[in-house]
């Protein structure tokens, strides 16, 4: 049976306490010796695919923050299990992490990292394939922060006991900024990982991007790593902003996404860059909204240079939510689903949402060549509402291609988001 070339993940997975096990199943012992089996169940995007957690050993409360996949690249999957955690703190100490890979031989496999691991944040760690085997790779600031100087911290899985660590400068760093930044934009000025990327290759590229700055690309692979510098594009709209002192930038996520789409040879291929632009206005905090969306602008750009360059990025599409065509089902299923509502006829005081009116955000690029003009963003009816949709945008054709329920909160102050992931060409084939 053909399998589709990718699915939506949702990174958060469900604890289950029941046994799932299919062709899809793998399991292993965590350090404590317990066992814990890991099922993927894929669905057809824009439908969530799920990951189920069974831990039959261990009690429900040791669970009480749910597993997470923190990298999703090829058939692999980079999972954390907190176990024994309070969810309003995650140690690392306190986390098992687990490879997950779909297509090993005989069928999935589930490989334990090994102890003591480096002390990382979720978003510090990448995740580079290697045929049968494969890298984690930790970037991080040092003990005294420098600019130019990182602890990188590599695990491969042909000698599972040991974790290297060396540090590595930055020997090319990308251009000075185009232009001033303005005083409540210094967040530009420094580098703050937000999340990684795999480009891959012979010498196995992998990027640290800031999502508001910049990338720093190193070949954790090569006998003397080192980094290099690849700036993003400037946020113009919130830096020319506030009558010039531009608006403070907090976590990128919600706003900007990256991915890097191969062209089939060897680390080679395509950057890609989504920003999420809105207007909005603050409404007071009784509200229970706390923002009236009035409309929302997604804009993509492109790099197949990497190079330290702004010049490389080349500007893609522009698409306006209010400028969206939907087709007649498509409206009439998110009528059905309340993400959308129209005044009855006659009524000119009723109800009024339309896709403009929909707060969204972060968004995330296609993954392969055939899907690089597809975005998908998570959309909501009101503001910190537990229930979230995904939409699928085509930003070719000026269209919404598909949406559909995608999940509900799970763990308190988490968001709900989708994972672009190809994993779905290596196992079973989507429902």
């Amino acid at each position: 049976m053909a399998t589709s070339s990718y699915i939506l993940l949702n990174p958060h997975a469900c604890v289950s306490t029941v046994s799932h096990a299919d062709a899809t199943t793998a399991s292993a012992t965590t350090r404590k010796n317990q066992t814990i089996e890991v099922s993927l169940r894929p669905a057809r995007p824009p439908l969530p695919s799920d990951l189920l957690v069974h831990c039959p050993g261990l009690d429900p409360a040791d669970l009480a923050v749910p597993p997470r996949i923190l990298r999703a690249v090829e058939g692999f999957l980079l999972l954390r299990v907190p176990i024994g955690c309070s969810p309003d703190y995650v140690s690392p100490d306190d986390c098992d992490y687990f490879v997950y890979r779909a297509d090993a031989e005989g069928g999935p496999s589930l490989q334990r990292l090994s102890r003591p691991h480096p002390s990382f944040h979720d978003d510090e760690v990448g995740l580079l394939p290697r045929g049968d085997h494969y890298t984690i790779a930790v970037l991080s600031a040092t003990p005294t922060p420098t600019e130019d100087v990182y602890d990188l911290h590599l695990f491969h899985s042909e000698a599972p006991e040991t974790w290297s660590f060396r540090q590595v400068s930055v020997e090319e760093p990308q251009e000075g900024f185009p232009s001033k930044i303005p005083t409540n934009c210094y967040r530009l000025y420094y580098h703050d990982t937000t999340t990684v990327i795999t480009i891959g290759g012979e010498r196995g590229t992998m990027g640290w991007v800031d999502l508001w700055r910049g990338i720093l690309l190193c070949d954790v692979l090569s006998e003397e790593p080192t980094l290099r510098g690849v700036p993003l594009p400037t946020p113009e709209n919130l830096m020319s902003g506030n009558n010039g002192n531009g608006f403070e930038l907090g976590c990128p996520k919600s706003l900007r996404g990256i991915s890097f789409i191969s062209d089939g040879k060897s680390g080679t291929g395509c950057l890609k860059l989504v920003q999420l632009e809105a207007k909005a206005t603050v409404l007071p905090y009784d509200d229970g909204r706390h923002y009236l969306m009035h409309d929302w602008t997604i804009t993509t750009w492109s790099n197949t240079k990497m190079s330290s360059s702004w010049e490389d990025w080349e500007k893609g599409h522009k698409v306006q939510a209010s400028d969206i065509t939907i087709d007649g089902k498509l409206n009439s299923e998110m009528l059905d689903s309340g993400l959308l509502l129209c005044k009855p006829p006659g009524d000119v005081d009723g109800a009024e949402r339309a896709l403009q009116n929909l707060l969204v955000s972060d968004p995330a690029p296609g993954i392969d060549a055939a899907h690089e003009d597809i975005v998908y963003l998570m959309a909501r009816v009101k503001f910190l509402h537990p229930k979230a949709w995904v939409l699928a945008l085509d930003m070719r054709n000026n269209r919404l291609q598909g949406t559909a329920e995608f999940g509900t909160e799970r763990e308190r102050g988490v968001r709900v988001v989708c994972c672009p992931s190809s994993i779905s060409k290596y196992t079973v084939n989507p429902e």
